[in-house]
């Protein structure tokens, strides 16, 4: 026998992982494919007969012994006529070809029941015709099941409402009858009943935009006019405009009250997301994330935005309390698609490519001009007498066309859906492959491959087994991390491309100002930074109606994730001075696991003119992180075959391991008289091991209201108009080293405490009150406004404390932190007639926040100047101001001197020394206290005064015009970038008169009593006002009728992404900001431009989309 043996007996268990998860899909994938080549139950029913010289009548009998189908016949078929069958293990269809062999019957079949017809007979049997048990599915728009629709026989009061799966069933319907589907906000419908037994109904909003139904943090899928908070939903039309490359930023600008901001631009990259201001002092505002179903905290980068039918976005407190501890940033809950949303024995197949380029956008400008001097069209290192940066460079270089490249973007995705004939079993599957290179010289970027499998199958009338499962597998090539500071560095006649002596390309010293900062392309050339990870979403749930107002369900969820990374600068790299060094290795593994179990119950039924749904729910979570990094430098070995850090001298090692469990129960109550009055209540408790020991059990909860107005009032023109208001809480739960005692560790000794533990630390607190208005009028406008006052309270913060306690810090519930929102968003159907509709949206929003309450010290956070004091705006950097007026100096002034005779305001506005003026030492003066001391004052804010987001869709015929625009107004970005740029434009003295140039000094870089390039000061806070067109597109739809039969839709589009920013920042972009989970804040807190920061580029590309 031969066998294949791998290294040590085993493959590595994560190859294997990935093996198995390829195969599976794959094997999956196949099924699906094989079963909907056929019909559900008449495939898989068996029968097993022998039977001869017996009349048809007496077989028909015994298959209806031996299964649940069913035969009609009119008085027309002779089922007297004798027959010969037998058959073993064979399907009904094989089983009825042998019986009617040689007859003039023929056969039927729809679903469970079997007609019998004379060849030549085209109507079904009378006693079908007349009595029949009619079944089907009612979903909205989207493909999201419609709980609560009325289904009645027109003229009777024969009826039932549709279950929490959208299904329905009615007996003894004769045909003829007309089925009425009614449902808040949507169209009614009417369908007669012909030869039909199972009916499938897709429903329709009866107002623009009006009545999503939503199933996330409410007891059973519900109309959004039932709702008594805040919440959004984006659907599957908005995605698909210009599908997102991921899912976090499928969400920009279609939400008020959202601010997502990329923590890097480079390919692959997430994206931070921020929903209604700050909820915490210390830690991401990052919201959770569930995935169909599955909760996690591992972000939106790796879903696939095209695999997505729709988007729920939680913001307030009340909406997201059904999660309790974990919630308080809100909640963005993604629904994928699903089999169910094509029609019974339906199967579609989506096929979609897109390819294009990626480019720079806006990149600051250097000096054209330098202060040394130029001798015979050289520069040298002399300064210039002067110091004035006003002598041109003989020659400069383009650096934008050296170090950028614009990079491919393509991705292909496959899809196919299908559904049963009797609509029992439904599955998705998807196939996605993206590379994304961006947009820097030899770097490959990010390359990612998703694989998608969701099914659902009605085992029977009171099972249904559904599960949603998402693989995801990335690589990256990280070698563009640190190569922009560089870029930066670079001298402005600095040419990149120049060889080394030895003709190798890209010569490593090519600059004299920073001599020490590497040629950029050199340090891309000789290095490998990478990594690659694995993610798995996996949901299966278990659903049980014993009847049609009661449903239990059992579910599990997990999350898993695990990665490795990899950077080497191989011996023998040259350094700035041309000698070699000795070479830097490192590895890191990470692994992440989160399981929830989830068992709930759910009671739906009218009694009267009240309509109830109540809930109740538990829920296990356990979590496990581990991290695991060892680095060495001296390599032993030359060259880039080197994987092992055992090749280094000087080796250093870490890990870490993190896990955490929670129990946690809810209940929820929603009860409406009339569909005008709701009202909805909801507690929830938690118990995590996040928690203090001694406050393990924390409660959250809510309560709401609404009233529909326009059901008591008959206000012409208004067709949907409701007032809501709720108070909610919601929570955060400590990291985890915040409860215990933490020591430092050298050598594997421990050594003094670093922080004291704390018993009694719960979770932080979001309590919100919320009131809003939904108006539907016109039947062309939707308007909502929502304000928001939310108390975010306990807030978990590392503080000083008494080194009498062995310490010198412990985590405490230690402050406030209060956000005000006003969010108004309004569509608008400008046009719509048969071939041309026209739709524009409005977004806007304000929000404030301010720490109220502080119990401890203010501080600036850990290495910034990002300030934490009570009664301050949280978002404030406290830097070194520059005196504009006389009057910040007074107390600067030397003894027997006026401030006018010592100092003036010079012609660019700041103080400066009168005796100065004019000369090399000329400098911007900075404001002190009375003791001498540079004062860091206010004077920046983060926050922006509002932001507007604007959106238009105009179709005439085929043809569709897309536009997706974001203007904010006011706000501030710290540029730490321009003061490690070498010699940047604003230091270009040329052409400018005698008395408007200054010196270098005038703007050095020389730490805190440097220029207005120093320190944290506040001439590098600029304004991040700006208008971006963030999407546009343009598609055309061709319907082949010569093809109908095998192609429904093809779909030609060009688009673009971040196409044009009009702004008064000189940076790369003013939506940016550092990501820094150290120091307790994320990019949306702190707009921080860092001088190494990827920056965010525009694409081209066009598309194809083929539907089957």
């Amino acid at each position: 026998m031969k066998r294949e043996l791998t290294c040590c007996g085993f493959i590595p268990w994560r190859k294997q992982f990935v093996r198995k998860m390829k195969l599976t899909v794959l094997l999956l994938t196949f099924a699906i494919l094989s079963g909907f080549a056929s019909e559900s139950y008449s495939q898989a029913a068996r029968l097993t007969l022998n039977m001869e010289k017996t009349t048809i009548r007496d077989v028909l009998k015994e298959i209806e012994s031996q299964s649940e189908f069913r035969f009609f016949y009119s008085g027309e078929i002779n089922v007297e006529k004798t027959a010969n069958v037998s058959v073993q293990n064979k399907n009904v269809m094989e089983t009825l070809d042998q019986v009617f062999n040689g007859t003039d019957i023929r056969y039927e079949i729809y679903g469970r029941q079997i007609a019998l017809l004379a060849k030549q007979e085209t109507a079904l049997p009378a006693a079908m015709q007349q009595v029949r048990v009619v079944t089907g599915k009612v979903t909205d728009r989207s493909g999201a099941a419609l709980p609560g629709v009325t289904v009645v026989v027109k003229g009777t009061t024969t009826g039932t409402i549709t279950d929490p799966d959208g299904q329905y069933s009615l007996g003894s319907i004769q045909s003829g009858s007309v089925l009425v589907f009614s449902f808040i906000g949507m169209r009614t419908q009417e369908i007669t009943l012909g030869n039909q037994l199972n009916i499938n109904v897709v429903m329709e909003d009866a107002t623009f935009g009006v009545d999503e139904v939503i199933v996330t943090g409410v007891a059973s899928g519900t109309p959004k006019s039932k709702i008594g908070f805040a919440i959004e939903k984006i659907g599957s039309k908005s995605l698909q405009q210009v599908p997102a490359v991921d899912a976090g930023s499928a969400i920009q600008g279609k939400v008020a009250g959202v601010r997502i901001t990329k923590t890097s631009g480079a390919p692959g990259s997430g994206s931070d997301i921020q929903l209604r201001g700050v909820k915490t002092i210390f830690g991401s505002s990052n919201p959770l994330i569930i995935i169909d179903g599955v909760q996690t905290e591992l972000g939106l980068s790796d879903v696939n935005a095209e695999d997505i039918e729709s988007i729920e976005v939680l913001k307030g407190a009340a909406a997201s309390s059904l999660y309790g501890s974990r919630a308080a940033n809100g909640v963005v809950s993604i629904m994928t698609k699903r089999g169910s949303s094509v029609s019974a024995g339906e199967v579609v197949v989506d096929y979609r490519i897109e390819s294009g380029k990626s480019f720079i956008g806006f990149v600051p400008s250097k000096s054209l001009a330098t202060n040394r001097i130029i001798q015979n069209g050289a520069v040298t290192n002399a300064v210039d007498p002067d110091r004035v940066m006003d002598n041109l460079y003989p020659k400069v270089y383009d650096h934008l066309d050296q170090f950028f490249n614009p990079g491919g973007y393509t991705t292909n995705y496959l899809a196919v859906k299908g559904n049963s004939t009797d609509s029992k079993m439904s599955v998705y599957a998807s196939m996605q492959s993206t590379r994304e290179q961006g947009i820097v010289q030899m770097v490959d970027g990010n390359t990612r491959n998703n694989f998608k499998v969701n099914m659902d199958y009605q085992i029977s009338e009171k099972w249904t087994l559904t599960t949603s499962n998402l693989f995801s597998q990335s690589k990256s090539d990280d070698r563009a991390a640190g190569a922009f500071s560089r870029l930066l560095d670079s001298d402005p006649d600095a040419d990149l491309l120049t060889p080394n002596a030895d003709g190798s390309p890209y010569k490593i010293n090519i600059n004299k100002i920073k001599s020490t900062s590497a040629n950029p392309l050199y340090e891309i050339a000789n290095t490998i930074n990478k990594s690659n990870s694995q993610k798995l979403i996996s949901y299966t749930g278990l659903r049980f109606f014993p009847v049609d107002y009661l449903l239990f369900e059992g579910s599990y969820g997990t999350t898993r994730t695990t990665g490795e990374g990899f950077s080497l600068s191989p011996k023998g790299k040259l350094r700035t001075d041309l000698t070699e060094d000795n070479g830097y290795i490192s590895r890191s593994q990470w692994n992440a696991k989160e399981e929830i179990v989830t068992i709930e119950g759910s009671f739906f039924k009218k009694f009267g003119d009240f309509n109830t749904r109540l809930k109740a729910q538990y829920l296990y979570e356990s979590s496990v992180n581990s991290n695991l990094w060892a680095g060495g430098n001296d390599l032993g070995v030359r060259g880039f075959g080197v994987t092992s850090v055992n090749l280094s001298a000087n080796q250093s090692t870490s890990s870490a391991i993190y896990k955490s469990i929670a129990y946690n129960y809810a209940s929820i109550a929603a009860v409406d008289y009339k569909d005008k009055y709701i009202v909805d209540a909801l507690i929830r408790r938690d118990a995590s091991s996040l928690f203090g020991a001694d406050v393990r059990w924390q409660t959250f909860y809510r309560v709401s209201g609404a009233w529909r107005i326009n059901e008591d009032l008959n206000l012409k023109g208004v067709e949907e108009w409701k007032l809501r208001a709720s108070y909610g809480v919601a929570g955060l739960r400590p990291p985890f080293e915040a409860q215990y005692e933490v020591f430092s560790l050298t050598n594997g000794v421990a050594g003094n405490m670093e922080t004291l533990g704390n018993t009694n630390l719960k979770p932080s607190f979001s309590k919100e009150l919320e009131v809003g208005t939904d108006i539907y009028f016109l039947n062309r406008f939707n308007f909502s406004f929502s304000y928001s006052d939310a108390k975010n309270t306990d807030q978990i913060l590392k503080v000083p404390i008494s080194p009498l306690s062995g310490a010198a810090f412990q985590w405490q519930n230690a402050g406030t932190i209060k956000s005000t929102a006003f969010e108004a968003s309004l569509g608008y159907n400008v046009i719509k007639r048969k071939d041309l509709t026209w739709d524009v949206t409005f977004l806007f929003d304000r929000i404030r926040q301010k720490i109220t309450k502080l119990n401890a010290t203010p501080y600036m956070l850990n290495g910034t100047r990002f300030r934490i004091e009570e009664g301050i705006d949280f978002g404030v950097l406290y830097l070194d101001k520059f005196a504009r007026s006389l009057g910040d100096v007074e107390n600067q002034v030397p003894a027997g001197r006026t401030v006018d005779e010592w100092f003036v305001v010079n012609n660019q506005g700041f103080v400066v020394e009168r005796a100065s003026i004019g000369t090399i030492n000329e400098k911007p003066v900075k404001i002190k206290d009375d003791k001498g001391n540079i004062a860091a004052l206010p004077a920046a804010n983060f926050n922006p005064d509002f932001n507007m987001n604007f959106t238009s869709t105009l179709s005439w015929k085929n043809l569709t015009v897309y536009a997706l625009a974001t203007w904010q107004q006011g706000g501030q970005v710290y540029n730490h970038s321009v003061r490690y740029t070498t010699e940047p434009k604003l230091l270009d003295q040329s052409g400018l008169p005698w008395n408007a140039v200054k010196p270098m000094g005038y703007y050095e870089n020389n730490g805190q009593t440097g220029g207005i390039l120093g320190w944290d000061n506040d001439v590098l806070a600029f304004d991040a006002s700006f208008l971006k067109l963030r999407e546009l597109s343009l598609s055309y739809d061709i319907k082949p009728a010569s093809m109908e039969k095998y192609l429904s839709n093809i779909r030609l589009s060009v688009i673009g992404r971040n196409l044009l920013t009009l702004t008064r920042y000189p940076g790369f972009d003013p939506e940016t900001g550092r990501n820094e989970p150290s120091k307790g804040v994320d990019s949306n807190a702190f707009r921080f431009d860092s001088n190494d920061s990827y920056p965010i580029y525009r694409m081209f590309s066009g598309s194809l989309a083929i539907t089957f």
